[in-house]
């Protein structure tokens, strides 16, 4: 679902209104027009006729149902055809909202003849035309928004921004920023041109920007807030840290300040100090426990496991949501390095939690060495939930893969597929796990017979075809399938890794190195840096490929795959 615009409402009960109201729309909002506007048309009453009120019905009963493009087709002709203001506002937001931004752009228009400053209007406008990539017709939407209202009006047009997808956000920063040097007081558009330069990485041009917005609006939560990042960005964690100090003792009771101020000091290691900010926060509101677990979940996620322990404690003793709580708990104590803890508490849990919080107990009984014992628990479950049997069983076989046991997993997975032997997720399991096992024949029998059940399966495309390219056999068939793969999911750092190598396989290295090349940027791991760095060499850049290597050792100095790469082509690092 996408994420609700903040200039849609739900629509209202219309028809009431419009009857008793006699059918007269209010006055546009206007707010001290320039000397040069052009002057809104007069008021003048709306005329809905027996049509206009069933389609407003219909679109009204469909809105209380969540059939809102349906609402959309029966309220948008009313807006069209009666030219009220208040009816053409709500057919515009909504067409934003659905995504419908050609229609949203078409209905902005007629709103704004009728309404020409609108303010809601102009945003929605500029809004649509960011989406249909018109930045010049966007821009000047927002040239008349400042000019009629100022540029607080502003405010929740940069709020959209991060609402929408990474080239709409960057296209609509771009308008608001080309408006800073032509209104050079007004704080919103150098907070705009702020967050476009931190997205284009220059983190100084974004500082500059963040001071200009702070020198014309001293009080900008936005841009205080900014700051603070931008300096930890720069590697500045104690500038960051004596700025947001310094706000917070200026405003001990914003929260947002605070909350901001005990995320850096978590992020830099200083558990001790984020603490104390933390017992602040909880004493300035002791009874909102949902803060409270937010702000132990917050110490969590920063490695803090003890302080997250203490508060996760007091919210159990309180009797605050208990299976989540000891969920947490059991994470914390991980963190700790006291898995019987975890194991005791994981064992707690019911409810919706239940699951996944006893296959991590088994997951734990594992690495301790308690096979055993771990394999009855996931044995009980697997009667307790027989409609998650194969995942059940797939999970216990990557636990045993992962604790070092594959021949244990091959047999789990063995066992499984005699009992489903058409299971596709348990078939694609053990042929993974086949390959680990160097067990060519099994792994692409498996994959073979995935694929007659689902012949459109993208993993399976991509391990089969990878299988082949890795073996050096039925190349061409190889890349017919890893190319379908490609084309079900066409980023993918897996499927182009796939695709390059089996191109270099071909005799085809420089088509081979751009599929790399992107897999590698995507994810740099040391298979795809093993073909990478194979290429590279093959194509005589022999430095590049050294270089690569290096990096991946790096990283994983233990990788058979780099090794035996390098073994095989007699290169030494």
């Amino acid at each position: 679902m996408k994420p609700r615009s903040p200039f849609y409402a739900a629509i209202p009960p219309l028809i009431a209104s419009f009857l008793l109201g006699g059918c007269a729309s209010p006055p546009p909002r206007v707010e001290d027009p320039a000397a040069t506007a052009e002057p809104a048309p007069p008021n003048r009453p709306i005329e809905y006729n027996g049509t206009d009120i069933g389609d407003l019905l219909v679109a009204e009963t469909a809105a209380q149902r969540q059939a809102l493009d349906l609402t959309l087709d029966y309220y948008a002709p009313v807006a069209e055809r009666t030219g009220d203001p208040g009816v053409l506002g709500q057919a515009t937001q909504l067409a934003a909202y659905l995504g419908h931004f050609e229609q949203a752009r078409v209905l902005s228009s007629q709103w704004l003849r009728h309404s020409p400053q609108d303010p809601d209007a102009l945003r929605l406008a500029a809004l649509a035309d960011i989406q249909l990539g018109d930045g010049d017709a966007a821009a000047a939407h927002v040239d008349q928004l400042v000019a009629h209202h100022g540029t607080e009006a502003l405010i929740p047009l940069v709020a959209e921004a991060q609402n929408l997808d990474q080239q709409g956000n960057r296209e609509l920063l771009h308008a608001l920023s080309s408006l800073a040097d032509r209104y050079p007081e007004h704080a919103p558009l150098w907070y705009a041109r702020a967050l476009e330069r931190r997205e284009q990485g220059d983190l100084e041009g974004a500082m500059e920007a963040t001071d200009k917005t702070l020198k014309r609006n001293p009080d900008h939560d936005e841009a205080l807030l900014l700051k603070a990042q931008l300096w930890h960005d720069m590697g500045q964690q104690k500038r960051a840290q004596r700025h947001l100090r310094k706000i917070v003792k200026k405003a001990p009771e914003q929260r947002r300040y605070r909350l901001a101020y005990v995320r850096v000091l978590l992020a830099d290691g200083e558990h001790e100090r984020a603490e104390e900010q933390l017992e602040i926060l909880a004493a300035q509101d002791p009874d909102d426990l949902d803060l409270q677990y937010s702000l132990a979940l917050m110490a969590l996620e920063s490695g803090a496991a003890e302080v997250a322990q203490e508060r996760l404690q007091v919210l159990l003793d309180q009797g605050y949501r208990p299976d989540e709580v000891r969920m947490q708990l059991a994470q914390a104590a991980e963190q700790q390095g006291v898995p019987s803890q975890a194991i005791d508490l994981y064992m707690q849990v019911q409810g919706p939690q239940t699951l996944p919080a006893r296959v991590q107990a088994v997951r734990l009984m594992y690495e301790r060495g308690q096979t055993a014992k771990g394999h009855a628990l996931m044995t009980s479950l697997v009667q307790q939930h027989p409609a998650h049997t194969s995942l059940l069983y797939v999970t216990e076989a990557e636990i045993r893969t992962d604790t070092g046991d594959v021949p244990g997993a091959m047999a789990l997975l063995n066992e499984a597929v005699g009992e489903q032997p058409d299971d596709p997720d348990l078939l694609y399991a053990r042929a993974m796990t086949a390959t680990l096992l160097k067990d060519w024949d099994q792994a692409t029998g498996d994959l073979r017979k995935v694929l007659a059940l689902r012949p459109d399966n993208t993993d399976a495309l991509n391990a089969l075809g990878y299988t082949w390219a890795d073996l050096g056999i039925n190349l061409d068939q190889a890349h017919d399938m890893i190319r379908q793969a490609l084309e079900q999911e066409p980023d993918h750092p897996a499927i182009l890794d796939s695709m390059g190598w089996v191109l270099f396989r071909l005799g085809r290295p420089q088509q081979a190195l751009e599929y790399l090349q992107r897999a590698y940027a995507q994810f740099p791991d040391a298979e795809v840096a093993a073909h990478l760095g194979e290429v590279l060499w093959n194509l005589g850049q022999r430095n590049k490929a050294r270089t690569v290597w290096r990096d991946a050792l790096a990283d994983d100095p233990e990788s058979e795959l780099l090794h035996g790469t390098l073994q095989r082509l007699g290169v030494s690092l």
